[in-house]
């Protein structure tokens, strides 16, 4: 076993092995109360003691009489996903969908068979070719995700070296400088040339468009971040951030009525972004339109009274 995989893998079993056991597990279907014995369709009552060919067999034979009927559909796509036959699980389940949108049952089980196949390319991927740039992103990813900075940027330097044009990884490193506590001009340069080197190979990269706005606001250079975040909504309009991003950049140069537009679309695509309706609210404000500051600034209230309760919950 390579070293990368061992890093990533850590002790015991695969991810992808702790996740398989929910689909298996002979207990209610997710949000949903416990129904009685004699409540149990014959497919379910199968599927729960673990009689996996018998509720497969059992659904199928429902499914000839009645083919609309979801749970069937979600057991017996179950029984496939606890036998190891995901694929077809997985396509079990976006039937499910199809005959019942928004389903939360299927929608879990779905969500949890995806999450199966992509841990076990995941695996496969790093025991196969521990040291491709795709291996050493992937655990780059995974140290990011735990805030183990240090690790994450050996890696994502270790992914560069074997693929030194990747726009994924410099805008990954970008992204990984620019978040590190105390940021200094010295982060806000190493972030930038990493965002730099990606737009030289793409252009109308998002995300690094985006951290170079991100990183010219927090230098207050605020009229090369509006050029950058225009450039960012340009190439994802419906970029919540980017707009929210030029909208304060073109609040503090002055380009008020320009900020307006910017900050009501960024409220639009994401009604609860509190930040949005704040700078909203400051933008009226400066041209007058104190009625609809007032109401901007009230819901900006509102959102933090909601984010306060939830934390103490």
């Amino acid at each position: 076993m390579s070293g990368a995989d061992t890093r990533h893998r850590g002790q015991g079993r695969p991810a992808w092995l702790a996740l398989a056991g929910v689909l298996a597990l002979g207990l209610p279907a997710a949000g949903q109360d416990a129904p009685k014995a004699p409540e149990l369709a014959d497919y379910a009552r199968a599927f729960h003691r673990g009689d996996y060919p018998r509720a497969k067999a059992l659904a199928a034979e429902r499914l000839k009489v009645e083919p609309a009927d979801v749970q069937a559909r979600i057991v017996r796509a179950r029984a496939e996903a606890a036998e190891g036959d995901y694929d077809a699980a997985l396509e079990g389940f976006r039937e499910a969908l199809r005959l019942s949108p928004g389903n939360r049952d299927a929608l879990y089980y779905l969500g949890v068979t995806a999450g199966v196949l992509a841990e076990r390319e995941f695996e496969r991927l790093l025991t196969e070719a521990p040291d491709s740039a795709r291996a050493h992103q992937l655990l780059g990813d995974s140290y990011a995700a735990q805030g183990r900075a240090r690790e994450a940027k050996a890696e994502y330097h270790a992914a560069l070296e074997a693929h030194p044009e990747s726009v994924e990884v410099l805008t990954a490193l970008g992204d990984l400088v620019r978040s590190e506590i105390g940021l200094s001009k010295e982060h806000l340069a190493e972030a930038r040339g990493y965002y730099l080197r990606a737009i030289d190979r793409a252009p109308r990269n998002h995300d690094a468009l985006y951290g170079l706005g991100a990183c010219d606001a927090f230098s207050g250079e605020h009229a090369s971040a509006a050029r950058f975040f225009e450039r960012a909504v340009s190439a994802a309009p419906d970029s919540a951030p980017a707009h929210l991003g030029l909208g304060i950049a073109l609040l503090q140069t002055g380009r008020t009525a320009s900020a307006v537009t910017a900050l009501e679309a960024a409220t639009r695509l994401e009604p609860r972004m509190r930040e949005a309706h704040y700078n909203l609210g400051r933008a009226y404000q400066s041209l007058g339109r104190s009625e609809e500051a007032q109401a901007a600034f009230t819901r900006a209230q509102e959102l933090m009274r909601e984010q306060l309760e939830a934390v103490e919950e």
